[in-house]
C-alpha cells in the first residue's frame, strides 16, 4: 500500500453560513465532501444534499456537508475539520 504524506490545515466551519472561508484546503475538502455525497446521502432535514462546487469558499452548503459527513463516520458533529477528520475524508472507510 502506498502512503501519501499531506499536511492539511484545522479548519473551523462552525460560522461558515455567516462567514464563508477561503483556502486552497477548502477546495480538497470540498472534493472529498463531494465522494462521500455520491453515495446519496442526506441531510438533517432528510433532503438529498447537492454536490458542491469545488471553488475553495465554504459556506452554508459546505458545513452541511460536512456535519452529514460527520454523522455517519460517527466522528463529533462539530464543523470542525481536524486530523481525525481529514484522516476519515480521505480513507472514506467507516
Amino acid at each position: 500500500m502506498t502512503q501519501v504524506a499531506v499536511n492539511l490545515k484545522t479548519i473551523d466551519l462552525r460560522k461558515a453560513e455567516l462567514h464563508s472561508i477561503e483556502g486552497d484546503d477548502i477546495k480538497t475538502l470540498q472534493a472529498l465532501l463531494n465522494v462521500f455525497l455520491t453515495a446519496g446521502d442526506v441531510g438533517e432535514d432528510g433532503s438529498p444534499i447537492s454536490p458542491l462546487i469545488l471553488d475553495g469558499t465554504a459556506g452554508a452548503n459546505t458545513k452541511q456537508a460536512l456535519l452529514a459527513f460527520q454523522t455517519a463516520a460517527h466522528l463529533a458533529k462539530d464543523a470542525i475539520i481536524g486530523p481525525l477528520t481529514w484522516r476519515k475524508l480521505i480513507e472514506q472507510d467507516f
